[in-house]
Order: structure tokens, then C-alpha cells, then sequence
């Protein structure tokens, strides 16, 4: 016997929860963002240098990369709203161990609530991609491009936030604690709009005869590893972008014979930035219109046209096309991936974790290791090696067309 997802018409359910996952995906931005703009401060308050904290950053990696393990497992058993429930009350303790680390002051407070934060910030992550591509399924059109769209927006704004903080010469410990207050509230009311509220997410239940799938088989399915690839291919060169384009820009061009000033990068930060959120906002409308894997193609060719031209290009004005291409070009991989994933709903979790740890991996692990080939090859010609995984991507794209949910034997008596 099936059971679904409550009947919920889109001109309602649907659209209510659609707008709860674009809050919860500006929510998340936007409290990764207010916390890195402190961190100055807070290398400040513990006397610590910058490889230090990237001692400290390397406990949030761990946190993260260790629920991306086992995020599956849990939206798989509960459901994403009860992950995102979860997940708020995870980091919430997380960043108010880190809030109250400064008062005291404990390094040991500090990395332990990086690490708690890292857990719960990635199993919320997983967890609102799903119910995005729930979401989405239902509406019927195109919207997880928006939605990570809205999670740039929310950067956006609370970098705002945290550099208006530091201008001001705030402390650190309670705004940091009344965010995290704030935040976890409105998550946990965000989660209760969810279609998947009070329901378990699978699309089919399990009986004797149909026992409940192993989350961790993805990792050996070769269209959900095709996916991660492409995802990981674009989220290297987004990673790259954010790591090592402002100093390729200051340190690998002349303007008008001369070394672009250092405010020269961060500008073209801003112009990938805008180009990449701009193609997020609107790329749905394309895919749509076209299909995910033409719209992929392209937006391949786009990246590698647009990394060529910026690695070969003579001086800083003729290159910045190719930052405008590079940032459109990368911009739907992440997004289009996680539709691609959740295709079958009853795979969809463990499918969208794997997916997920790969992307993250590559956005996390990647660019550092880009930092000892632009040690020995230059920052542009290190990042004109992103190419090679663009082509196999490109080859591999086909595999993000739209699978139809496999249909489960019923019961007709």
C-alpha cells in the first residue's frame, strides 16, 4: 500500500512552504556571514594569528563534513523538517559556545563550538536542499536556483550587518547571541510551514516486502556520483573565485601599464558575485524553458570561455568579460544538481547528502590545494587548470536530465 505526501494544493501549501525555504536559505547566509565578519574580532580576542584560526576553521570543516556523513540517515528517518528543527537548535549551541568562548576566554569553547556549529549548519543545509526539491516538484517550475540565490542575499546582508557592527566598535558576545536566538526561531518557524511537516518525507512506505533502502548506497550509484562531479566541478571554480580571483586580478594584470590596486580585486570579486546571483535568480526560467542539460552545456562553455579569456587575457580590461561568463557560467551546477538528485523522493535524501558532500568537499578542500599550484605555476595559470574538470563535466552533464520517480507496486485489496 503507498502513502504520500499530504495532498496540500500548490496555490497553498506549496506556496507557503515555498517561501519558508527561501527564508530558511536567507537565514543561513546570513548567520554564516554576520559570523565571518567578526572574525577579526575575534582573532583579536584570543591574540591568535591567521594560521591559527585556520586551525579553528578546520573544526567547522570537521563538524561539517561529519554531518554531511550522516545527514541522509536523518532526513531519510525523520523527515527535512524535523532536520531543520534539529539542525537550528544544533548550531544555535554551537555559536553561542563561541559567543561565550570570548567572555571567558577558551580556545578549547571556541573550536568545540565551531565544531557543533559546522554539524548543525551542513545538516540544516542538506536538509532545506531536499525540501527545496520537494517543493519544487510539487510547484511544478523550476526554483532551487533562487534559493541559493537568496542564500547570497543573505551573505550579502549580513556581511552588511557585521561590518556596520564593526564600524560601530560593538561587542562580540551579545549580538552574537541574539542572532543565533533570533535565527533559531525563525527556523524552527520556517520548518513548521514545510511540506514535509509532521510527516515523514518518504514518498512510499516501507513494508516487509519493501525494506527501507540503505542512505549509504548512493555513494556507489554512478548517476548520483555523475552529479556530484559536476557539482564538484562547479563548486571549484565558485571556491576558487571567492579564494584567489582578487589577487590573480591584482597580482597577474597591468591597467594601463600599471598593477591594478588591491580594491581593483575585491570589485571583480563583486562583479562575479553579481553575475553568478543574477544567473541563480533568473536561471530557472531558462531551465524551464529549455531543460537542465542544455542549460548546463552551455553554462560549462560559458565558465571555460570565460576562464580562457581570463587566463590569457593581456591586461585587466579585457578580462573582465571573462569574469562576467566565469561567474554565469558556474552559477547553476550547485542547484541543478540538487534537483537532479532528488528526481526519485524516495532516494531523494541520502542522494542529496552525497551530492552535497562531494560540492562541499570540492568548495572547501579545493581551492587551499589551488594555493600550491599558483605557488609554483602563478595564480592565473593555476586557475586556468579548472578547465579540465569543466570538460569532464561537460561530458558527464547528460546525466542531470529529469528521471521519473520509479513507481512502487501497490496493493490493490
Amino acid at each position: 500500500m503507498t502513502s504520500t505526501l499530504p495532498d496540500i494544493t500548490p496555490s497553498h501549501g506549496a506556496i507557503r512552504a515555498k517561501y519558508a525555504v527561501f527564508l530558511t536559505f536567507f537565514l543561513c547566509g546570513f548567520v554564516f556571514a554576520s559570523w565571518a565578519a567578526r572574525i577579526p574580532l575575534v582573532m583579536s580576542i584570543f591574540s591568535i594569528n591567521s594560521a591559527q584560526m585556520g586551525l579553528f576553521f578546520l573544526c567547522a570543516a570537521a563538524g561539517s563534513l561529519t554531518a554531511l556523513i550522516i545527514a541522509g540517515w536523518i532526513t531519510s528517518r525523520f523527515s527535512s523538517a524535523f532536520t531543520v528543527m534539529l539542525s537550528a537548535l544544533v548550531f544555535s549551541l554551537g555559536m553561542g559556545s563561541v559567543a561565550v568562548s570570548a567572555l571567558l576566554p577558551s580556545q578549547w569553547l571556541l573550536g568545540g563550538g565551531l565544531f557543533i556549529f559546522g554539524f548543525g549548519f551542513s545538516l540544516c543545509d542538506v536538509a532545506m536542499n531536499l525540501e527545496g526539491t520537494q517543493v519544487e516538484q510539487r510547484l511544478g517550475y523550476t526554483i532551487m536556483p533562487k534559493l541559493h540565490a537568496c542564500f547570497s542575499f543573505g551573505t550579502v546582508t549580513g556581511a552588511a550587518c557585521g561590518a556596520l557592527l564593526e564600524f560601530l566598535q560593538v561587542g562580540f558576545t551579545l549580538p552574537l547571541l541574539l542572532l543565533v536566538i533570533g535565527a533559531a526561531v525563525l527556523l524552527l518557524w520556517c520548518s513548521s510551514r514545510y511540506l514535509s511537516a509532521g510527516t515523514r518525507y518518504h514518498a512510499v512506505e516501507h513494508t516487509e516486502n519493501q525494506p527501507r533502502s540503505n542512505p549509504f548506497a548512493a555513494w556507489l550509484e554512478w548517476r548520483t556520483l555523475a552529479i556530484g562531479f559536476t557539482v564538484l566541478a562547479t563548486s571549484l571554480l565558485e571556491g576558487a573565485a571567492f579564494d584567489w580571483l582578487p589577487l590573480g586580478v591584482v597580482t597577474g594584470f597591468t591597467l594601463d601599464g600599471v598593477e591594478p590596486a588591491g580594491w581593483m580585486g575585491s570589485m571583480t570579486l563583486a562583479l562575479f558575485v553579481a553575475a553568478m546571483t543574477s544567473m541563480r535568480w533568473f536561471g530557472g526560467l531558462l531551465i524551464d524553458k529549455y531543460g537542465r542539460v542544455v542549460v548546463l552545456r552551455v553554462c560549462t562553455v560559458l565558465s571555460i570561455t570565460g576562464l580562457m579569456i581570463f587566463g590569457f587575457s593581456p591586461n585587466l580590461s579585457m578580462a573582465l568579460p571573462g569574469i562576467l561568463l566565469w561567474g554565469i557560467g558556474c552559477a547553476l551546477g550547485f542547484p541543478v544538481g540538487m534537483s537532479a538528485a532528488a528526481d526519485e523522493p524516495r532516494h531523494a535524501a541520502s542522494r542529496i547528502a552525497v551530492v552535497a558532500a562531494i560540492g562541499y568537499c570540492s568548495l572547501l578542500t579545493g581551492p587551499p590545494l589551488l594555493g600550491f599550484l599558483a605557488n609554483a605555476f602563478g595564480v592565473k595559470n593555476a586557475l586556468l587548470l579548472l578547465v579540465i574538470p569543466l570538460c569532464i563535466s561537460l561530458l558527464l552533464v547528460s546525466k542531470l536530465g529529469v528521471v521519473a520517480p520509479v513507481k512502487e507496486a501497490t496493493d490493490e485489496g
